[in-house]
């Protein structure tokens, strides 16, 4: 298949698919073709068509999918939909690229691992953080320039940033609110940095404060898209907004390191964007979300002296659309089909955020803290 162009099919037809997705495969041309996009909304497959020119659009996904016969689904649909996509897809003979998160349980991702195992085909979650800044802090940390990590803080906060333009907003669709949407980036990326570390327990909170009462979505859509490539859903009432606007948790690892995360679309506080990580011998921060020439610093000591270094690494600048990295870890899913080319994302790092997913709102609902342990395992 190595010489062979992948038909790539896509499900869904929203902000992601529209803005990354399409583009990126166009960026693929010589190694993907585009041979159709599935959505229940038959207008946003009409403005999707007219943009980027695709000839096939189905209101349907099985349809497309027996039509079709892809070598390749992307899955970018909301995110209590992954598991039912994903399977089908890879019962019809296609590997699958699923946008994050893969699931919300550990249970459903061990399924739609071993669904894909006994397919023979691959399954991939679409972390596209790991491209970029990502992979120079994993650098740093693979050569003990921190000594131990025994702390790390990862954070989003935006004072007013609810994505209106899906089904963010629904716990039924979304299962989550920012900790589904920002957090799980932030997630997977601090887990890989730290080399995927075994969890023990989750202890996690979240509210409805801020968004369900003023409007709370001044920085998303209009800041981020400009001539928006795809279609958005029409606004919601403020009544239907069923999930979190900030979320914060701890996790404890089994080697003793602990991991707080906070992230936030509508909080009374400044916005925040940033990774920080704390070792023996040097700190580590990168400062994702301030848009500067070198975003990553090192803190540690010489003598009796304090010093503070900022590494120069090429990034790629916070906020541009075609920097979101997903043409990168679609290029490495194509490499992955034809030529066997290890997947960026392993089985396992896929399984380890799917349970802390899984652990943060249980521990959430039930106000206590949630072992790994007691998490339900696919048979």
């Amino acid at each position: 298949m190595e010489n062979k162009k992948l038909r790539v099919c896509i499900i869904g037809a929203g902000f992601i698919t529209g803005t990354q997705h399409i583009p990126a495969i166009n960026k693929l041309k010589d190694r993907l073709e585009l041979a159709g996009v599935a959505d229940c909304r038959e207008d946003a497959l009409i403005h999707l068509a007219k943009t980027y020119g695709i000839k096939n659009i189905y209101t349907d996904p099985m349809e497309m999918l027996d039509k079709e016969k892809p070598d390749l689904v992307h899955v970018c649909t909301a995110n209590n939909t992954h598991k039912h996509f994903t399977i089908e897809a890879l019962r019809r003979g296609a590997n699958v690229l699923c946008e994050k998160p893969l699931a919300l349980t550990l249970r459903d991702a061990q399924e739609m691992l071993a669904e894909a195992k006994k397919a023979g085909k691959l399954l991939m979650t679409c972390q596209n953080s790991r491209i970029g800044a990502v992979q120079e802090m994993k650098k740093i940390v693979d050569s003990q320039e921190l000594g131990e990590i025994y702390y790390t803080e990862i954070e989003n906060i935006r004072r007013r940033g609810v994505p209106t333009w899906g089904r963010f907003h629904s716990a039924e669709d979304n299962g989550g609110g920012p900790f589904c949407d920002l957090g799980v980036h932030y997630l997977d990326s601090a887990l890989y940095v730290l080399g995927n570390p075994a969890f023990t327990s989750v202890s996690a909170n979240t509210w409805r404060k801020v968004a369900d009462r003023y409007d709370a979505n001044q920085e998303t859509l209009p800041a981020m898209t400009g001539n928006q490539p795809f279609l958005p859903r029409n606004d919601y009432d403020r009544k239907e907004f069923t999930v979190e606007d900030y979320a914060a948790g701890l996790v404890r690892f089994q080697n003793g390191m602990q991991m707080q995360m906070k992230f936030a679309w509508a909080i009374n506080l400044p916005k925040a964007d940033a990774y920080r990580f704390a070792g023996t011998k040097n700190g580590m921060v990168y400062r994702k979300g301030e848009n500067l020439e070198n975003p990553i610093s090192l803190y540690g000591q010489q003598g009796d002296n304090l010093v503070d270094a900022q590494l120069e690494v090429e990034i790629a600048k916070p906020g541009a659309m075609e920097d979101f990295g997903h043409k990168g870890i679609i290029e490495n899913m194509a490499d992955a089909i034809q030529k066997g080319t290890p997947r960026l994302i392993t089985e396992e790092e896929m399984l380890n955020v799917a349970a802390i997913i899984e652990a943060f709102y249980l521990s959430a609902a039930e106000n206590r803290e949630v072992r790994a342990d007691e998490l339900e395992q696919f048979a």
